[in-house]
């Protein structure tokens, strides 16, 4: 016999429940994101005899079939194209091309997709999909999205569209229609109205999100949630919305620049480190022909204050430049501004480099930069870090054109791995002057110039400025 449902108070950022509404949550520390719900009913434990429960050894395995999109960039990021029966929740801020991106990879689904003539999709067996696409919005109207898709030269007629904010309406779409690819924009419109809590609230977000994914894994329709962000660049909803997916992808990019990140944060069928590059323009979110170079500013010649870095992203060497400005501080605390490296990590580097280095930067103002707002996270880059910082503090050069090396602490260079990949793509580019760690294989056409340490590198920029002066 089931019990009463009792009120309980939900952290909207970490989903620990409460018995009572608090200020502060006592799990994550949160302020003001407890909000009122109800507990579940509970109900008598089902009995499970143990010869129902199959061994691991006994399971068939099977392989995670991708299913390519046709936008190239799109597929690199997930690690192949959709799957079936997978959910991707994709996030990004406002204006960022979400909508546009998924407008596009619809038409590419829709027009790489065959129908199955003679069937209608009612009367298909379970895991047979029917040839469209399918596409429900809560944001825009049906007319809206048709002049989105005009002005993106889309005219396809495999696209349905269905305009509503009712979830379970959507759910039951895509049992009867089966498409080949489900586009749900967004989930913080979608409303389930037997829940009486507000749109876009955790119970709402919650539920939803679990009636598609289980939707999506009966039927095996692949289906793509479109996701809001905070003011804080955090996916809006409960933590719980990222967990109960297959696949988190994050569309990131600066306002000023033309250039789109795709970022994988979570890929159950793939790696979670490759990246796909878009640039935007008047025909949409289109994808980057050398994304390798999309991160170069345009002169080739050595300035203080500039390095070039070679990433990995998955498989996927980029080329990424860096740019430091060191200035004399009018403030009593010195500023520190950082775009694309995390700058916790630049305050480690400065303190290395004023140990190590002999460059001491703690009365001087630093800002330091990455080409296009591109989000560095490898710690290969260090070593150009430190080379921007340097430079740009003794307003000299170094005849080199990339710099790949891990700093630690002590002031060494590190080895790295993949570090043949990196020298290879720099040379590709036209870039054969590299500073690296010792030990770094040689590849032809490259002149690798070895840096132990970063007394070293910091030894030669001082003699390039002497030389020079």
């Amino acid at each position: 016999m089931s019990k009463t449902a009792t009120i309980l108070f939900t952290c909207t950022t970490c989903d620990a429940q409460h018995p009572k509404w608090l200020g502060q949550c006592v799990t994550c520390g949160a302020w003001g994101t407890l909000v009122q719900g109800s507990a579940v009913p509970a109900r008598e434990t089902p009995r499970v005899r143990p010869e129902d429960i199959p061994t691991l050894a006994s399971i068939t395995a099977t392989e995670t079939q991708h299913i390519p999109t046709g936008i190239s960039e799109f597929d690199i990021a997930l690690g192949g194209g959709i799957v079936p029966g997978g959910v991707l929740l994709l996030a990004g801020e406002p204006g960022i091309g979400k909508s546009t991106l998924i407008l596009q990879i619809a038409a590419a689904v829709a027009a790489n997709a065959k129908r199955t003539p003679g069937v209608l999709p009612n009367k298909m067996t379970p895991g047979v999909l029917f040839r469209e696409v399918l596409y429900a919005t809560g944001e825009e109207t049906a007319a809206q999205l048709r002049g989105r898709a005009e002005r993106l030269g889309i005219t396809t007629d495999r696209i349905r569209v269905l305009a509503t904010s009712d979830g379970n309406m959507v759910a039951g779409a895509l049992r009867s229609l089966r498409p080949s690819l489900a586009i749900v924009d967004s989930i913080q419109t979608l409303t389930i109205p037997d829940l009486p809590m507000d749109v876009g609230g955790v119970a709402q977000i919650r539920t939803l999100t679990s009636i598609l994914v289980t939707t999506a894994k009966a039927t095996g329709v692949p289906v793509i949630i479109i996701g809001h962000v905070t003011k804080d660049g955090d996916i809006a909803g409960p933590k719980m919305l990222e967990h109960l997916v297959d696949q988190v992808a994050i569309l990131e990019g600066d306002a000023t620049s033309d250039l789109r990140i795709l970022r994988t944060a979570k890929n159950r069928f793939g790696p979670t480190d490759v990246a796909g590059v878009f640039a935007m323009s008047e025909r949409g979110m289109e994808p980057c022909a050398d994304p390798a170079a999309a991160f170069l500013g345009p002169s080739r010649h050595a300035t203080p204050g500039s390095a070039v870095t070679v990433t990995m992203q998955g498989n996927r060497a980029l080329l990424v430049e860096i740019q430091a400005l060191v200035t004399r501080s009018s403030f009593g605390q010195p500023q520190r501004r950082a775009v694309g490296i995390d700058l916790n990590r630049l305050h480690v580097l400065l303190a290395v480099l004023a140990k190590h280095g002999r460059i001491p930067l703690a009365s001087s103002d630093v800002h330091i930069a990455t080409v296009g707002g591109f989000r560095i996270a490898d710690p290969v880059a260090d070593l150009a870090i430190m080379h921007a910082l340097a430079t740009a503090a003794l307003d000299c050069t170094l005849p080199l054109d990339a710099c790949i090396g891990e700093v630690g602490l002590d002031g060494t260079v590190r080895s790295i791995r993949t570090a043949e990949r990196r020298v290879q793509e720099a040379v590709r580019l036209g870039r054969t002057r590299i500073a690296a760690p010792p030990g770094v294989p040689r590849v032809r056409g490259a002149t690798i110039t070895e840096i132990p340490s970063i007394h070293t590198l910091t030894t030669m920029i001082t003699a390039a400025r002497t030389t020079a002066t």
